[in-house]
């Protein structure tokens, strides 16, 4: 499996390499401006802006990532204890007798009276 794991890695790098190759023409560059022209880059190549765009929306997606995962945990932590409550709960009324549940502490009502 780690074969496997190399290659499609090695397979990667190749295709990103090759696209920078393509792209790495100076009349390919791009400037990039913020805040209505308050401030604008120097002339980039395009494969650096799709790469820093692409690094960018990855640490995005991670950040979300952590946030719902850290979510999840929480959520299975409240229902761990949910589950504990309930199972103490279940314990409980299963050590309970029927005899004290219904109130019927004197089990001589539950014989069969004499006919005579």
């Amino acid at each position: 499996m780690w074969v496997v794991k190399w290659i499609l890695g090695a397979v990667i790098i190749l295709f990103v390499l090759g696209f920078a190759v393509q792209n790495n023409d100076p009349a390919q560059q791009v400037s990039l401006i913020f805040l209505k022209g308050k401030w604008e880059t120097e002339p980039l190549p395009i494969w650096l802006v799709a790469y820093a765009s692409f690094a960018i929306g990855v640490l995005f997606w991670l950040v979300v990532s952590i946030v719902h995962v850290l979510q999840l945990k929480s959520q299975i932590r409240q229902m761990r204890k949910e589950h504990r409550n309930i199972r103490q709960e279940l314990d409980g009324l299963r050590n309970l007798s029927i005899d004290d549940e219904l109130g019927l502490g004197d089990s001589s009502l539950l014989k069969p009276s004499d006919p005579t």
